[in-house]
């Protein structure tokens, strides 16, 4: 399975739902149980909705069982309202060491930042704070993403917390975001740094929802990491369009692998790598093929849902594939463990072979595909549905699927 069918932390009993987690054992003496039972509601979506604030509670209990120090914000929340006090008042005995201005004169920006929190405390709006752990679940249940897409937000938070040494993601700052940014632009490329602070971004508005309060401390950044004029003309000097991605050798002489019907697929469909590799028996119909969302094989996005004609070249190919039982290639998935998520891949290990005996690697053969139909003239918006791709306009995203243009277009394939 990619993601069990009830969460992490949720147990079904006969009539209601229960949160549970084990108290690590080095705990269990200071807690004083072996499990954290709570009540989740009578419907799945109460039990989801609890999930963070569960974890966090939880957390909480762990560090104090662990003798670590807490937060000036977790102390002021655990603390709770009192009532005939300020905010100010909450700060002081909470965080008697931090003053209202620096040594220049100028506001304390941590004391500022308490004082919002104590704020929240008093009107009674201030939540737990958030794990890593419990911000990336929080996240999960309100998104329900891809698990690649779950295992990147996961990399990315773990990276960004040991970057800051921060006990919890609430407790870091816009100066910790700033430094990151540089951070990754001294270890990647611009494309990929912000890919990261995008995943991070969106972490972070699911955090200021959860957590009722704060600063959204990566808001803009990735907009900042566009491509420079520099590496745009450096992109455009290696463009694709002036590569040809053509097989070392014909499609019908491919040989010493029993995975040569997945790379001959691609050759005729412009798939996904996992998109072949995940095929189903069933997935195989008389003149097309379907690229399904499974429990096992996640898509990449909404849009790679679709059916595909069957050129005529491959009948013969796929003609045994029809008689096999469940998955056709089941040696092609691979499955690991993020957070508690399980996550699978499809044909990861497919990469070298398929460039021994073809010549291309796998994405090679999308770009060969969608370079074929954009070279017989076809609408760039029926090759965007038929590769799996999102409509650029909301023009191309009314009308129904044109069926014989997509036969068209992939028996133009040579």
């Amino acid at each position: 399975m990619v993601f069990r069918k009830v969460p992490s932390y949720i147990v079904k009993g006969r009539a209601s739902y229960q949160l549970q987690r084990g108290v690590p054992s080095d705990c269990q003496a200071q807690v004083g149980k072996k499990k954290w039972k709570e009540p989740g509601g009578k419907t799945l979506n109460e039990a989801r909705a609890r999930v963070p604030g569960f974890i966090a509670r939880t957390d909480l209990e762990i560090r104090q069982a662990r003798g670590e120090q807490l937060t000036p914000e977790e102390r002021l929340i655990q603390q709770g309202p009192l009532p005939g006090f300020g905010a100010g008042d909450l700060v002081d005995m909470g965080a008697p060491h931090v003053g209202q201005y620096l040594d220049d004169g100028t506001p304390n920006p941590q004391y500022e930042e308490l004082l919002a929190t104590a704020q929240l405390v008093q009107e009674g709006k201030a939540r737990e704070l958030l794990s890593a752990e419990g911000l990336l679940q929080a996240r999960r249940l309100d998104r329900e993403p891809s698990p690649r897409t779950f295992e990147g937000w996961s990399r990315a938070l773990e990276a960004f917390m040991a970057f800051t040494t921060k006990a919890r993601p609430f407790n870091c700052t816009r100066a910790d975001a700033e430094a990151y940014k540089e951070h990754l632009l001294n270890r990647m490329g611009r494309s990929s740094a912000k890919t990261q602070l995008a995943y991070l971004a969106g972490l972070w508005t699911t955090l200021l929802a959860k957590q009722g309060g704060g600063e959204h401390i990566f808001k803009g950044l990735p907009g900042k990491l566009d491509e420079t004029t520099k590496s745009k003309a450096q992109r455009a000097s290696t463009a694709q369009r002036f590569k040809v991605f053509e097989p070392s050798s014909p499609w019908d002489s491919w040989e010493g692998s029993v995975y040569v019907p997945v790379f001959q697929l691609m050759y005729f469909t412009g798939c996904r790598l996992a998109e072949i590799a995940g095929l189903r028996a069933v997935d195989i119909h008389d003149d097309f093929i379907s690229v399904e969302w499974t429990e096992d094989r996640a898509l990449k996005t909404a849009n790679s849902v679709r059916d595909i004609p069957l050129h005529p070249l491959l009948v013969p190919v796929v003609e045994p594939l029809r008689q096999v039982t469940g998955d056709i290639w089941p040696s092609l998935r691979s499955y690991k463990q993020v957070q508690g998520v399980e996550v699978v891949r499809w044909g990861h290990n497919l990469s070298k072979p398929c460039k021994q005996i073809t010549g291309l690697r796998p994405k090679d053969f999308r770009d060969r595909v969608i370079g074929q139909l954009r070279s017989n003239g076809f609408n760039d918006t029926l090759i965007q549905r038929l590769s799996g791709h999102s409509a650029v306009t909301i023009n191309s995203s009314y009308g129904g699927a044109d069926w014989d243009s997509y036969c068209r277009m992939i028996h133009s394939l040579k």
